[in-house]
Parts: C-alpha cells; sequence; structure tokens
C-alpha cells in the first residue's frame, strides 16, 4: 500500500466546512485532544497523520451522513481531502 496523509489545508478545509473546533475534529478523528489534532494542521509542531488515524476520522465523517457499505467509500473521501491511499497492483511508482 502507498499512503500519503492529506495535506493541512485539506485538514483545515474540513474543520471549516464542518464547522468543528479542534476538539471535535480530535473526537472525529480519535485522538486525545483538540491540541494533539492541532499538530496535524500546525506548521510549528507539524505531525503526520497515521493511517488508522485517518480511516477512524473518514468513518466518523461518513457516519454523519448515511452509512458505510464499503472500505473504498472510505478511502475515496480520504483522496477527497487529498490523502494518497493506493494498493499494490493499484498504484503508479513514485
Amino acid at each position: 500500500m502507498h499512503y500519503k496523509p492529506p495535506p493541512q489545508a485539506e485538514l483545515r478545509r474540513l474543520r471549516e466546512d464542518l464547522q468543528f473546533t479542534n476538539g471535535q475534529m480530535a473526537n472525529m478523528f480519535g485522538v486525545a485532544t483538540g491540541r494533539q489534532f492541532h499538530k496535524y494542521l500546525s506548521e510549528e509542531d507539524k505531525r503526520e497523520m497515521g493511517f488508522h488515524v485517518l480511516m477512524y476520522g473518514m468513518a466518523q465523517w461518513q457516519l454523519m451522513t448515511g452509512p458505510i457499505t464499503s472500505m473504498e467509500q472510505l478511502y475515496e473521501r480520504a483522496r477527497r481531502i487529498g490523502a494518497r491511499v493506493d494498493f499494490l497492483g493499484d498504484a503508479e511508482e513514485d
């Protein structure tokens, strides 16, 4: 699998679109606090989002609008916010 986390700008845009605080985003992504989530947005205290954190967040986001019918549905949501999720055989070489 090839994975690249979503860009900070896209995570910020998602937070704004949902009208969530960092604390609410932390709950959505399953991280401890709003301060911890802020590290995914910060240039100074930068942290890349792990795949498992992203997938938990995408599942929560999908459940806000309807049921989860496939994993591909979650991968597509992740791609919509700029993450790269490609599986062996599907990915182009870097």
